[in-house]
């Protein structure tokens, strides 16, 4: 069981390079407690998948990293993590905006084919375990001009309203609360579930570009090793990971 809850424990800070980091250094220098949660106004040097920057404008969007104990996770299931902090951010997006909301691999979080939210996962290794966890979410919230960005949205623009960053973080570490109980309870089967009914373009044919090269594929699914199931025309079932190739919206 756990013995701890995402969110009992808040430290802003007004601006830092990227919350992954100054996390970082709390797990090292201090004794910060599992589900704590940093929180910023404004990141610097913020950072996403494949090594890509997140951009956000001051005080506008909901900037956080959660520490967590994943001690108790086999090393081989730790994608599940990912999934689980997807499907958490989608449901406390959907209770917010009414919209349903889709997931693309691995775990961008899609508002009518645009990115409201993006998730990286660093972990912390020892023994050959998983020590640690530290989970970035940055949620685009009352920000509207994203520079020119057209795949980029917010909560904002897609309802008209502005809304308290607390009360979004206060919405979400309950949603976070909810999702990881499955995870140290071993229920990977509802969470496998739930994430691919959220999947976009599950069952679909859809480009790709790897390489340069573009090709069309079925979505399959996500396996356990968070790699991308995908099959082609003569039926041939193939995996990727996530630098291995980009799927098109």
């Amino acid at each position: 069981m756990n013995d701890y809850i995402i969110g009992n424990q808040v430290i802003k800070v007004k601006s830092v390079d990227s919350t992954n980091n100054y996390a970082a250094k709390l797990l090292n220098q201090t004794k910060v407690p599992f589900g704590s949660v940093i929180m910023a106004h404004y990141q610097t040097s913020g950072r996403g998948q494949r090594n890509s920057v997140w951009s956000s404008a001051n005080g506008n969007n909901l900037l956080i990293s959660v520490i967590l104990d994943l001690s108790s996770i086999p090393p081989s299931k730790i994608f599940y993590l990912s999934k689980l902090i997807a499907l958490a951010i989608k449901s406390s997006v959907e209770n917010m905006i009414g919209n349903e909301v889709k997931l693309k691999w691995p775990n961008d979080i899609l508002v009518n084919k645009k990115k409201v939210a993006g998730v990286l996962i660093e972990n912390q290794w020892k023994d050959k375990k998983i020590a640690s966890s530290i989970v970035g979410i940055g949620l685009n919230v009352n920000q509207i001009d994203f520079s020119g960005i057209k795949s980029a949205t917010s909560l904002k623009m897609i309802t008209s309203k502005n809304y308290e960053l607390d009360v979004v973080l206060k919405l979400l570490c309950d949603k976070l609360n909810t999702y990881f109980e499955k995870l140290i309870n071993f229920d990977y089967k509802s969470i496998d579930n739930e994430y691919h009914k959220s999947l976009k373009n599950i069952n679909t044919w859809c480009d790709f570009i790897q390489n340069n090269n573009s090709f069309n594929a079925m979505v399959k699914g996500v396996n356990e090793q968070g790699e991308l199931m995908l099959e082609f025309r003569n039926g041939i079932i193939k995996t990727y990971e996530l630098k291995q190739i980009t799927q098109l919206i």
